[in-house]
This record gives structure tokens, sequence and C-alpha cells, in this order.
């Protein structure tokens, strides 16, 4: 994927994030099917504290160059991923760690703000991956070193990986999906 690919890409993703919004009332948003499985809020959290602080804190990084390194090489997981451009289909169950609570879901309207200064982030580092070399990594736990546009496209995957759960969720409470 070359780098206005992944800009149209994100901002696409983004979007339909901002835009499914409107799809639902407060409660709907907070509804659970069972314990074990994440609401849309808690959903919409995980998605902001990944974007925010893992993927985004990432390309930031690499831009700066800054607790990286000068290259290094993806992992064959990292390479399946970025090659294919997606995550399998499969549901992925986050590992419990003690440091790693549930997510707590925010109202609605924070999320506007939230996703919409996302988008806006994600854009301003989107211009500023013409100006990069790719040459400066910092590490994935699974996938290996990454760049900056790996890092963003990254970003997009798992946003786009977590579509599915959204309409899995949208079809639990009788909410058309677009």
């Amino acid at each position: 994927m070359n780098k206005p690919e992944l800009k149209q890409a994100f901002t696409e993703t983004m979007q339909s994030y901002l835009d499914a919004l409107d799809r639902y009332s407060d409660e709907q948003f907070v509804a659970k099917p069972d314990e074990a499985e994440w609401s849309l809020g808690q959903m919409y959290q995980h998605l902001y504290e990944a974007n925010t602080y893992f993927f985004l804190a990432n390309v930031k990084r690499c831009l700066e160059k800054r607790k990286g390194q000068e290259g290094g090489e993806m992992t064959a997981a990292g390479q399946n991923v970025h090659q294919h451009n997606s995550f399998p289909p499969i549901k992925v169950k986050r590992p419990a760690a003690p440091n790693s609570p549930e997510p707590v879901a925010q109202d609605r309207e924070a999320y506007r703000v939230l996703y919409a200064q996302t988008l806006r982030e994600g854009l301003d580092w989107a211009e500023a991956l013409a100006q990069d070399d790719g040459s400066y990594k910092t590490q994935h736990y699974v996938f290996g070193w990454l760049n900056a546009t790996e890092w963003l496209q990254g970003l997009e995957i798992h946003a786009r990986h977590h579509i599915r759960q959204r309409h899995e969720r949208e079809a639990w409470l009788g909410i058309a999906t677009v």
C-alpha cells in the first residue's frame, strides 16, 4: 500500500467509526451480549487507547527518531499482516494481564471528539510520512521492527479488524449496518 492509499484508507476507516456513533442510543452503546464480550463503548475505548498510545505514538517515535533504531526486520507474522493488509479473519482474545483491565467506555459524545482528534493527528502524521525514508523503526511485540508508515498501516488494519466486531454487536442489537 502506498502512502496516498494509506492516507485514504485511514481516513475512511476512522470516519466510519465517527459516522457509526449516530446509529446508537446511549443504552445500546454500553450493552454487552455477555460478560466475556465488550460493548461497543468498550471497543471504542480500546481502539482510542491503541490508536493514541500505541500506534500513533510509535509513528511519532519513528519520525522523531527516538526509542528505536535504524533498520530491523519484521517477524513472519508482521510480514504476513502487512503483505495482506489485514489480520486473519478470526476472533482474537486479548491476553490477560494484571495491568490491562477491561476498557471503560466513555459516552458517545466523548468519542466524537476523541476520534475526530485521532483522525486529524493521523492525517498530520500521514503528511509527514512523505519526508520519511522509512529507515528508523520501533519494535512491535508481535510484528517486529516497523517504520512510521508501517505503524500507521497497522493502526488502519487494527481499526478495520474491529469493524467486524462492531458489525456483530450491531447485529446483536438489531441495528442495520451500513
